[in-house]
């Protein structure tokens, strides 16, 4: 597992099989970087559908990219295809699949593609952190503070 003070990489292969691996990696540098454990869990979830659908739809390698911060978590997933990732118009009819792109935009403040030339493209989804609840002011005697 890769790491540093710059978030957190790894490369995955064309096998769907990585996908646990990535999630519980994911997992404990979201953990390490001291994130809300409600964004690590849209972040987890964020992260397994980027990389399934680069592995699905790519058949390549590829990496995945993490940098947590007191502000949210900022996910990157690379791959070596320059299609651009399309949402699909699904129905219960017509599919068990092909929601994941819709999932991850409507957990992230900012979804963004970035084509790389010769090279792929990179997925960029960010999650914002809320700010921390204020702390209750001190009752009028000073003495008694109510977190």
């Amino acid at each position: 597992m890769p790491s540093s003070g710059r978030g957190w990489s790894e490369p995955f292969t064309a096998r769907l099989q990585c996908v646990a691996d990535i999630r519980a990696h994911a997992r404990a540098y979201l953990t390490r970087a001291q994130l809300p454990r409600a964004v690590r869990e849209d972040a987890v979830l964020v992260v397994s559908e980027l990389v399934t659908n680069s592995i699905r739809h790519t058949h390549g390698p590829g990496s995945l990219h993490l940098l947590g911060g007191p502000d949210g978590v900022e996910v990157s997933v690379h791959d070596t295809s320059r299609l651009m990732p399309l949402p699909r118009v699904v129905t219960a009819d017509t599919a068990l699949g092909g929601r994941g792109l819709a999932l991850v935009v409507a957990l992230c403040d900012a979804v963004a593609v970035t084509l790389e030339a010769g090279s792929g493209k990179t997925v960029h989804a960010h999650l914002t952190s809320p700010p921390p609840p204020a702390p209750t002011p001190a009752s009028a005697d000073g003495r008694t503070h109510h977190w």
